[in-house]
């Protein structure tokens, strides 16, 4: 619709489709979302009266969680995928900075999407047909002063944070130990005793010779745990362990965030600042422990553990290695006898080893693979997968047996043998077995084609380029190279063992 038509309208006294849009401004945070909103709706659906707009109830997009991106905020979304469909004339709002918030691309394809549907935005204090010259240039021109607006909000916020942070107020969260409270109209911490009480005896423990994983078992044993009741482990004895907090200190630029991609791919990522572009402060909470019990906590860690961080590379093999038994990741944690291992973080469960003797092992996997293939190629012998179909028929002649059982199930239940809640207690096992098959049999099948269509030329010559290259490369290049051919590495060791009595099944990366 454009202004002629809407004048048109008036003329004949037609109502014209409209739709609603609410939401909350930085300037109304003294008023609760609720109040805003309603006030809003008020307003608008007055104004929708008294000129001829037909807003139905459904129609009307409230948002009731509004985020700075265009998708963080689901029903302008929805409202969107209406104005796109053309199922409005008009849209009401209480000022163009309702619709405009966000980056420049959320700004543009907003109003593209009004101009291109030919959509009216109506305020009480103006209406713009973003088919006109005039009204696009006011309306670019609103949405970037709500632009500067928001970051010069941000801003004030963040310096005032900040500054609330130098003079001692603590912003976040309580951690472990501690309540919030306010000393003199400041955010602060104050000791919570039987908390408190676990954290002294966690550094006592470490500073006496403890290990994480021996402080998780001692703490949890003694009947302590978190505040939802949860029990301790080895992460969280860690954090503990790490945190200023408890010497009377408050951490901030510990963390940024970090922004990447556009529209549906924006994602937000947390990037970890190095230690000396921390701010380390004092704070007006007590503390819990001694600076003297903090520091030798500190030394012994620093001698003990490494510390990974988005700019450090600590292990060439991270992201890489799961343990078999529970599929989480292998991390490279801790040091014996000057030497690093790569541990299990789940309890009892795969034994860990030295980090140099996973290494060299898959060097020396991916040599024997590399041998593999070059007979292979030289032989031009396609992959063999006959264990992989072997496997599959098995897995299909089992989903044969399944079918026969469902069968019987139901012989039995029309004989009688089986009452209905029996039958329905049968059948509901039997339906999960098949569940389960039909996914390990799509995963072979997966994997087969996956076999068949490999390039074994292109696998060799990037395995060999490792291989020749791994020796004399940086720790962050050799991550790379192993990440450019290995796709997973599974590793089993079971508890007790010799130190090299461990197996890893390496699966490398197809090249099609």
């Amino acid at each position: 619709m454009r202004r002629e038509q809407l004048e048109e309208y008036h003329r004949q006294g037609r109502l014209v489709r409209s739709s609603m849009y609410l939401r909350k401004s930085r300037a109304e945070e003294h008023m609760s979302l609720e109040d805003t909103l309603s006030r809003h709706k008020a307003s608008l659906l007055a104004y929708a009266r008294q000129y001829g707009y037909l807003v139905r109830p459904e129609d009307i997009y409230e948002e009731v969680v509004s985020g700075e991106s265009l998708f963080a905020r689901p029903q302008m979304l929805r409202l969107l995928e209406a104005v796109s469909a053309g199922r409005y004339e008009a849209v009401l709002c209480m000022d163009m900075q309702r619709l405009g918030r966000g980056g420049m691309y959320d700004q543009g394809f907003i109003l593209d999407t009004f101009k291109a549907t030919e959509t009216l935005i109506v305020t009480p204090d103006r209406l713009y047909d973003l088919t006109k010259e005039l009204d696009e240039e006011a309306a670019e021109m609103q949405t970037f002063l709500s632009r500067s607006e928001y970051r010069m909000i941000t801003k004030r916020l963040r310096r005032g944070t900040l500054q609330s942070v130098q003079n001692g107020a603590y912003m976040a969260n309580a951690p472990f130990g501690y309540r919030k409270v306010r000393i003199n109209k400041i955010p602060s911490l104050e000791i919570v005793p039987e908390e408190a009480e676990c954290v002294r005896k966690i550094f006592q423990l470490y500073a006496s010779g403890s290990g994480c994983t021996r402080i998780e078992q001692t703490v949890n044993a003694m009947g302590y745990h978190g505040r939802r009741g949860s029990r301790f482990n080895r992460n969280t004895i860690r954090l503990i362990l790490d945190n200023p907090v408890y010497i009377g200190k408050i951490r901030w630029d510990k963390t940024n965030t970090v922004k990447t991609g556009i529209g549906a791919d924006r994602k937000k990522h947390v990037v970890y600042n190095a230690p000396e572009q921390w701010k380390i402060i004092d704070g007006h909470h007590p503390a819990i422990i001694s600076q003297e019990l903090w520091d030798a906590v500190q030394a012994r860690r620093k001698a003990r553990y490494f510390y990974v961080d988005n700019k450090h590379v600590a292990s060439p093999l991270a992201g890489l290695v799961h343990c078999s038994k529970c599929g989480r990741l292998m991390n490279m944690m801790g040091r014996h006898k000057g030497a690093p291992y790569l541990l299990c973080p789940t309890k009892g469960c795969s034994a860990g080893t030295k980090f140099e003797f996973v290494e060299q092992a898959v060097l020396n996997q991916l040599e024997d693979m590399a041998k593999s293939l070059e007979i292979a190629v030289m032989e031009s012998r396609r992959p063999d997968v006959s264990p992989l179909q072997d496997a599959l028929s098995k897995m299909k002649a089992q989903k044969v047996r399944l079918e026969d059982r469902r069968n019987r199930l139901y012989s039995l239940l029309e004989d009688g043998t089986y009452t209905r809640e029996i039958f329905s207690q049968r059948m509901q096992v039997l339906a999960q077995e098949e569940s389960s098959l039909e996914a390990s049999i799509a995963a072979l099948e997966d994997d087969l084609r996956m076999e068949l269509s490999r390039n074994q030329e292109e696998q060799l010559a990037r395995i060999r380029t490792v291989l020749d290259q791994y020796g004399a490369s940086s720790l962050s290049d050799r991550k790379e190279m192993l990440h450019s051919i290995i796709s997973d590495i599974l590793y089993t060791k079971e508890k007790k063992s010799k130190p090299a009595d461990f197996s890893l099944s390496i699966k490398l990366k197809d090249f099609i």
